[in-house]
């Protein structure tokens, strides 16, 4: 069968917190049944090997690779882009949640706009201005207030200077000629920032689109490990990224990022109709309630960022 679309999943234990949740969001979408599945599991000690077995073998456009070493986020993504037989790659954390049609919407978009080279969705956790604001913690709760966002995003999608990996869409082509992500990073963090200096740096486009949101559960991938390792881990590879670029990583905070889209919306404004409106005043004011749980911990610095929302607010509704 050919597929058009490839989807990479690395997983690594807790199938039933994880990969089986996120499979399963998958496989309930009957648009995915057209899209190549490949799950990468890093040598999992636990029985998520044999349960990924039971289901590869019940569904034709599953694929499964059992490592026999972690190879990490890099590594298993890489092995994964390796067999992929779609000419659309969309690597997706194991601790995501996708609502029906996101997968879809994400190549059909990626399709037309040809100067994109790299797409997200918005989300409820992510280090970017790919996060939303969401007031509930239960799993089917933020899924409906994604679902609610999506229906005020009236088709918007901004360039961002670095993308999220809980999802990203891309040409096959385009992974490849980056290389793949960096195996050096290890089990994981900052090889998707890595990659997405990289492809700063050749000039190609990275967009994310607010009609699309996927759940992110955030974190478990690493559940198990432990904070100093986690922590430790962070550490070692903020390092590593230091040192490839030459120290010069002009990365901006995400209130800061928050706040760009926020000030895109007040130019949106100027252009749109009332009706249209509707939809940016919902998403101004949840990225406003974004902002005002991100306020720095210095007083100076506080009092300045209250300054600029209060700016923002004044220009927006002016």
């Amino acid at each position: 069968m050919d597929y058009q679309t490839s989807i990479i999943i690395v997983s690594y234990n807790n199938f039933d917190i994880t990969t089986g949740p996120c499979l399963k969001s998958l496989l309930n979408d009957k648009e995915n049944n057209r899209n190549e599945i490949i799950v990468v599991d890093n040598a999992s000690k636990d029985d998520s090997p044999y349960k990924l077995k039971q289901m590869a073998s019940k569904e034709q456009n599953v694929k499964l690779i059992l490592n026999n070493v972690n190879r990490g986020f890099a590594g298993g993504n890489n092995d994964g882009a390796n067999i992929a037989r779609g000419d659309i790659l969309i690597l997706l954390n194991s601790d995501t949640v996708i609502p029906p049609g996101a997968i879809g919407s994400l190549s059909k978009l990626l399709r037309k706009n040809e100067n994109w080279a790299l797409l997200g969705p918005v989300t409820n956790e992510a280090g970017n201005e790919q996060k939303i604001f969401v007031e509930s913690t239960q799993p089917e709760q933020i899924i409906e207030e994604g679902k609610k966002w999506c229906s005020h995003a009236n088709h918007d999608c901004f360039k961002s200077e670095r993308l999220d990996f809980f999802c990203v869409a891309m040409l096959k082509k385009t992974y490849e000629k980056l290389g793949g992500l960096d195996e050096q990073f290890g089990q994981g963090y900052f090889e998707d920032t890595d990659f997405s200096i990289r492809a700063n740096k050749m000039g190609l486009n990275m967009v994310f689109t607010e009609n699309v949101f996927v759940y992110h559960r955030a974190g478990e991938s690493f559940a198990g490990l432990g904070k100093k390792f986690v922590h430790r881990l962070m550490r070692d590879n903020r390092k590593k990224l230091a040192k490839k670029h030459s120290g010069v990583v002009k990365l901006h905070h995400m209130r800061e990022r928050n706040m760009y889209i926020m000030n895109e919306y007040i130019l949106l404004k100027r252009e749109k109709d009332a009706v249209s409106c509707n939809g940016l005043d919902y998403r101004f004011q949840n990225r406003l309630s974004l902002a005002n749980n991100m306020y720095p911990n210095n007083l100076i610095k506080k009092l300045f960022y209250y300054m600029r929302l209060r700016s923002f607010c004044t220009k927006y509704y002016q």
